[in-house]
Parts: structure tokens; C-alpha cells; sequence
């Protein structure tokens, strides 16, 4: 089993990277001694699997008690492992995806040739930067979800990695962002009445007119990555570590109490309205889990003035400079003419105008 162990270590890829971290390396173990236990009792086994010295496969239990924040109490258990088991890989940082290389996919998108696709991987990429959903929460968006936002302003996902019944959170959603949604549903009810397919969720494949999977948006992201020769890690998580991220800092700048750190922690612990914001935004139960965000946002903001309306504003500002770029190339290509343009422009500015005076409200 030692052996076994350290193969899985020792395996590289034909770049020469290792294939398996610790963690990976930890669960193929773990699973493996439940399975040879089990194998154990079926075959009523003797000294092939256990504690003592005596067995093919010495084992160890290691008790465990840990504390689980937002509950009473504590878990108790016993788990078994083995001295060949490595230990566990240094936490990994969050780091939001950088400006630039966001920047660089956004370019890549809105220019691709077919128009369909165009259209609906810019509705998917901005609903993956507006609203900081997990990729599997955001391919579960309905129609039915999106129309309900166009009325109340407010976008229903649904919220997974829970354990309790709250199975949907709603996210306030920048009017531009329903313009661009609306631009793609054109094409997505072109292309199910021709695959003669029905359903009610939002993103589908233009090939099949079937729902798009959580899979396929990852595939297209390291083929874009690939593509535009990007360093390092590119996927769809990463928008999100970003909306986290910049969702905090309006919180801390719209705070007057709150000067550092501590005082943001203390903030979350005992004021409910930001609990609640910060659930409603993340699916987050536990404020733990929010550490490396709250770090990342006060770097960030070292030196602001207080700046809340500028802060709450960005998102609708950069997806309405990308809107006129893309207005911009459309007419270049005469994809547009001059009066249907005109008339985009006006209703772009409109929902842009909405949005400012929605910011105004909230501050």
C-alpha cells in the first residue's frame, strides 16, 4: 500500500509537472482503505486490514472534533488513514481574475464571427461578471428567472453547496445586463424553434438547442485561454472571486465605522444587514470562507477616499463602455446601419440611466 502511495506522488505529466497534488493523492487513499475494509468484512477477512502489526495493511485512527461555525456544538469522530498518507497541500489563495486578462477575454468574445455565438457567449460572460454566481449556478438561470428580473430588478439563482433549505438567492442586476440578455434570447429562440426542442433554461447550446452545460463554458475558456496565450489560471471561478471581492470593498467604503480588518470582521459577526448582503450576493454560510475576499478588498482599497457611488457604479459603467465599443465595431463592419445604431445607442443610454439612478437610491 506504501508503494501504491508513493506511485500516485511520484506520476508526472509528459510536461514533467506532478499529476496529482497532496489533496488528490489524500481522497484516492482514503477511499481505497474504506473499499479494502469492505472487501475485509464481505470475505471475512483475517489480519489482511487493521490496527494491529499483524495485518498486510496497518491502519491508523486518528480522532477528530471540530467546531462548525454558525451551530451549536461540536462533530466528534474516529477516521482512518495510513503513515504513507501525505499531508495535506497549503491552502490555496483566492485571486481574482486580473483587469487585463478579463479585458483580453471580453475582446475575444465580441469579435468572433458568428454572430449567434457572439451573442450568447457575451450574455453568459457578463452575467458571469455581474452577478458572481458559481458556473453551474449561472447555467441553471431560467427563462422564466430573467423575465421575472425585467419586472422586479432582481435575478433568482439558484444557490448551490448548501446545507440547509435556502436553495435560491436573489441578486439586484444592472439593467444593461438584462439588454444584453435580451439581445441573446433573439437568438436563442431562433435556434430552439429549429432544433424543435423545448425547455425553460436560459443558456443553451446553438448546435443542439439542449441546455449548455457548466462543462462546455469551462471548455471554451481554455480553449480561449490557449488561444490568447494567457499565463496561469483562467476559469469561470475566478469572476467570481472578483464580484466577492468588489462587493466587499463597496461594503467597507459604504461603512463609516469600519477603519481596518478587525473592524469589517466585527461588522460581519454582529451587523445582520451585512450578513444578509453577503449571503444574498455569495450563497456563503460561513463568514470564514470570506477571510482571503476581506484581505483582497482592504489591499485594495488602501488610500481610497470615500467613494461608495464611484465604486457602485463601476460594473454598469464598464459593461457600458464595452456596449458602445461593440456598437462602435458593428457599424465599422456595416453589420448596423446608421438609424438602427442610432437607435440602440438611445436605448443603452436609458438603461445606463437607470442604472445611475438606482446607484443613487441604494447610496
Amino acid at each position: 500500500f506504501t508503494l501504491f502511495i508513493q506511485s500516485l506522488q511520484a506520476e508526472r505529466t509528459p510536461l514533467g509537472e506532478l499529476k496529482r497534488r497532496n489533496n488528490s493523492v489524500i481522497k484516492i487513499a482514503h477511499t481505497c482503505l474504506d473499499f479494502l475494509q469492505f472487501v475485509q468484512d464481505f470475505h471475512d477477512l483475517s489480519a489482511f486490514i487493521g490496527k494491529d502489526k499483524g495485518n498486510s495493511i496497518q491502519i491508523l485512527e486518528k480522532h477528530y472534533k471540530r467546531k462548525q461555525e454558525g451551530r451549536k456544538g461540536f462533530i466528534e469522530g474516529t477516521k482512518i488513514t495510513h503513515s504513507a498518507v501525505p499531508t495535506k497541500d497549503e491552502i490555496k489563495k483566492r485571486h481574482p481574475v486580473s483587469d487585463d486578462d478579463a479585458l483580453r477575454v471580453w475582446e475575444f468574445i465580441k469579435t468572433q464571427k458568428n454572430k449567434d455565438k457572439r451573442r450568447r457567449d457575451m450574455a453568459l460572460y457578463a452575467a458571469m461578471e455581474q452577478l458572481g454566481g458559481r458556473v453551474s449556478e449561472l447555467h441553471l438561470i431560467k427563462m422564466t428567472d430573467y423575465e421575472d428580473a425585467r419586472r422586479t430588478g432582481m435575478l433568482t439563482l439558484t444557490t448551490l453547496k448548501r446545507k440547509d433549505d435556502n436553495t435560491t438567492r436573489k441578486i439586484p442586476v444592472p439593467h444593461l445586463l438584462l439588454s444584453m440578455i435580451a439581445d441573446y434570447v433573439k437568438v436563442r429562440k431562433k435556434a430552439m424553434r429549429k432544433k424543435k426542442v423545448q425547455h425553460d433554461y436560459l443558456f443553451i447550446s446553438l448546435t443542439t438547442g439542449h441546455p449548455l452545460s457548466a462543462g462546455s463554458w469551462i471548455t471554451y475558456m481554455n480553449a480561449w485561454k490557449k488561444e490568447l496565450g494567457i499565463e496561469g489560471e483562467l476559469h469561470p471561478h475566478l469572476w467570481r472571486h472578483a464580484f466577492i471581492t468588489d462587493k466587499l470593498k463597496e461594503l467597507i467604503l459604504a461603512s463609516k465605522e469600519v477603519n481596518d480588518k478587525d473592524d469589517f470582521r466585527k461588522h460581519l459577526l454582529h451587523t445582520q444587514t451585512f450578513k444578509m448582503q453577503l449571503q444574498q450576493w455569495t450563497g456563503h454560510t460561513m463568514l470564514s470562507s470570506l477571510d482571503t475576499y476581506i484581505d483582497l478588498a482592504f489591499a485594495d482599497i488602501n488610500g481610497y477616499t470615500e467613494v461608495y457611488n464611484a465604486v457602485s457604479l463601476r460594473s454598469s459603467v464598464e459593461l457600458a463602455k464595452r456596449q458602445f465599443e461593440l456598437l462602435e465595431d458593428q457599424i465599422a463592419s456595416k453589420e448596423l446601419t446608421p438609424t438602427v445604431a442610432l437607435c440602440e445607442i438611445k436605448r443603452l443610454l436609458g438603461d445606463f440611466q437607470s442604472d445611475i439612478d438606482n446607484c443613487i437610491v441604494s447610496s
